[in-house]
Order: C-alpha cells, then structure tokens, then sequence
C-alpha cells in the first residue's frame, strides 16, 4: 500500500519541478545572444544543475521573449542544452540579411 502512495507521488513531485524550471526559465536573466544560463536556473530554483538538465531535455517549455536558448556554462566550452524553433528562424534571418537591400 505505500508503494501505491510512493507511485502517484512521484508524478506530482516531477510537475512540481516542470512548473518550477518553467518559472525560473521565465525570471532567469537573458544574457548575450539570447542566451539563459543553467547557473542562472541552478540559481533560482535550487535544484541540481543534472536534474534541471533533464528536466529541459524530457519537457517542452516557452522562453521569454529575446531568449533562444538554455546553455550549460558549466564548463569553458558552453554546450546548448534546450533550445526553441525561433533561433532557427533567427540564424536563418541573419543570413538573409542584406541580400536584395541594394
């Protein structure tokens, strides 16, 4: 019986990390590029840097407006770790730029 409670437990504890990254995700700070950075997340919602991770890769999420991207700065070589469609669109505006402005 409480492996019963443990089960629908586990569910309401993962929401409650989903609805805390969303939030943080929307109050962390873009930074150059359109970038937020994990430190930033790690920072606001206390939660371990691998499970916030995970979180973003097993979840889909909206980014603020101006932010295209969550980077693990971690390390010296910063590794995209969530993405969204408009930074695709934005690379591809920027190489549209200035073709046909003659």
């Amino acid at each position: 019986m409480n492996h019963e409670n443990n089960e629908k437990e586990k569910p309401k504890i993962e929401e409650s990390f989903v609805k805390g990254i969303a939030s943080a995700l929307q109050k962390a700070p873009v930074r150059n590029a359109g970038r937020i950075y994990l430190t930033d997340l790690w920072t606001i919602t206390s939660l371990p840097e691998d499970l916030i991770v995970e979180i973003l890769s097993q979840n889909t999420f909206e980014l603020p407006e101006g932010a295209t991207c969550v980077v693990d700065d971690r390390r010296r070589k910063k590794r995209i770790i969530y993405a969204t469609e408009p930074e695709e669109k934005e690379i591809e505006d920027e190489e549209n730029d200035g073709k046909g402005a003659d």
